[in-house]
């Protein structure tokens, strides 16, 4: 590790535009990528380039070169700039899940998973813990409604708010040609699926290009803060969270577990994600489709994905996927049309809950 931090140094030394947290991160990658065997010098060049290419605006081919000169100071300004900063590239990188699911089944608790990944002393991320408590309330209990599930006659101490106007109005006025009495059961209401009553899968994207900055924070830090706040409005809900870890692969950071339960460790995992690696959009789909996950599904990612049209023709199976988009994307627009899902763009001010109104 002591021949990374020399490069690093040199390289913030010779690029002065790349900020000390953006070189820790891409330190943390080569730390990572280092529990899967061996890498020289070449790989650490190749994982330094994944994480940097967008910031430097430049293709991971190219942003290796640069890092390379770097390290001896040589002219920069001969290197060519891309005006639309691309993807990180496509080679296979491993996630947080990947490495832990080596260690355990995949299907172990948050509490096992967190007890593996402080073993192998990876550095982590301070987060905001304290959010404000759930907003969403009706009949006395609190929670959101997703679907309706069915419409039947209105009983005692349901929420007028709940009535469907449309079968209540056609009751009533067949009644009104029949001249007969209009009672409470000429009101019908609208009984809805709520979004505790089945676990909500997050998949986060973990690519390189999340590690691009929003303001004074990288897209990554924005997003778990973000799940970070809607782990515990779920945990004062009684929900069950599922978190999909995706670059150019995906893998389950745990399945569906009680956010109440196991807050603690969830929270404490997020400090823990990196970011590393090319994208695949279809690779989460595929995941959470060959798992029969077909609803309530957030996908969190930049759109910057290899396989578009695998993306769109995966999008068409899903009934209800929203989209958290880390910068502004037409192609996410569209993937969440399809999905029957909605569409927000990522800010630190975001509420993921909201997606479920």
């Amino acid at each position: 590790m002591d021949k990374v931090l020399d490069i690093i140094t040199a390289i913030q030394n010779c690029l002065g535009e790349i900020s000390i947290r953006s070189l820790a991160y891409a330190l943390a990658d080569v730390y990572a990528r280092s529990y899967l065997g061996e890498i020289d010098d070449e790989k650490i060049f190749e994982i330094l380039a994944q994480n940097l290419a967008g910031l430097l605006r430049l293709s991971p081919l190219e942003a290796k070169k640069v890092l390379k000169d770097a390290v001896e100071c040589k002219d920069k300004s001969s290197r060519v700039v891309d005006n639309v900063i691309g993807s990180v590239g496509s080679e296979k990188a491993p996630t947080l899940a990947h490495i832990v699911n080596k260690h355990v089944p995949i299907d172990a608790s948050p509490r096992v998973k967190l007890e593996v990944i402080k073993k192998l002393n990876l550095p982590a991320d301070e987060l905001i813990k304290g959010f404000a408590g759930i907003y969403a309330k009706s009949e006395g209990m609190a929670y959101l409604k997703s679907a309706i599930k069915t419409i039947r006659q209105r009983y005692l101490n349901t929420s007028p708010f709940d009535i469907d106007l449309m079968k209540t109005a056609i009751s009533i006025n067949r009644k009104k040609i029949k001249q007969e009495f209009i009672t409470d059961l000429d009101i019908y209401i609208r009984e809805y699926i709520h979004i505790i009553d089945k676990p909500v899968y997050i998949a986060l994207d973990v690519s390189g290009s999340m590690k691009e900055y929003s303001g004074n924070m990288t897209k990554l830090y924005i997003a778990k803060r973000a799940i970070a706040k809607y782990l515990q409005q779920m945990a004062s809900l009684g929900g069950s969270v599922s978190l999909v870890l995706f670059n150019t692969e995906a893998d389950f950071m745990w399945v569906p577990h009680q956010a109440k339960r196991y807050l603690y460790e969830m929270l404490e995992i997020l400090r823990y994600i990196y970011a590393m690696g090319g994208t695949e959009l279809a690779s989460a789909l595929e995941l959470l489709y060959n798992h029969g996950v077909k609803n309530d599904v957030v996908i969190i990612t930049d759109g910057r994905t290899k396989d578009v049209e695998k993306v769109l023709s995966l999008a068409k199976k899903f009934r209800r996927l929203h989209v958290v988009a880390t910068e502004r994307s037409s192609l996410l627009k569209q993937l969440a049309k399809l999905a029957g899902g909605k569409y927000r763009e990522l800010t630190p001010m975001l509420d993921i809950f909201s997606l479920h109104s």
